[in-house]
């Protein structure tokens, strides 16, 4: 039991991404064309456009329709995170039904791998965002943005840890 709770300890965290290059291990593909997906795949942006409209929208609807982008590229990186933590939940069952051996270091490096390829299009598409917030709104309303992200990341951390406890 004590190494199910381990292995359900490493692959949470190694999904999360914190452990980052922590242990240098170089990202590679895993594999899996499924997970390869969910870490790869650039994310869909929609930003702003006056000419669109036809007319300019107002600053209170600019920011509202940045803010509708930002939490569209957070639901997004919510939902793919959560189907690869599933993904290796499947894998890890289906090994264990199969009797194969479970191997701690190959489930951290496959996850590890897809989790830190998921921050960096998670940050590559927040990126593209906070560039025309501070180019049409302001550096200050860019900097808040940048900050939430930031707490919003570090929320996500808090989460998969505080999941991870509840499972001992």
């Amino acid at each position: 039991m004590k190494k199910i709770l381990l292995l359900f300890v490493v692959v949470i965290i190694a999904i999360g991404g914190y452990f980052g290059y922590m242990f240098f291990i170089k990202s590679h593909d895993t594999a899996d064309e499924e997970v390869d997906q969910l870490a790869d795949e650039a994310y869909e942006i929609f930003l702003p456009n006056d000419s669109a409209e036809g007319q300019q929208m107002n600053p209170a609807e600019r920011i509202e329709s940045y803010e509708t982008s930002y939490e569209q590229l957070i639901h997004e990186a919510e939902r793919r995170m959560d189907e690869i933590v599933t993904e290796a939940q499947k894998e890890y069952v289906t090994k264990k039904q199969n009797g194969e051996d479970i191997s701690f270091s190959y489930f951290f490096s496959k996850y590890n791998s897809a989790a830190d390829r998921l921050e960096a299009s998670t940050d590559e598409g927040f990126q593209t965002i906070h560039e025309s917030v501070k180019e049409n709104i302001g550096a200050k309303k860019a900097t808040d943005l940048k900050e939430e992200f930031r707490q919003t990341k570090k929320q996500w951390r808090a989460n998969l840890l505080a999941e991870v406890k509840g499972s001992f």
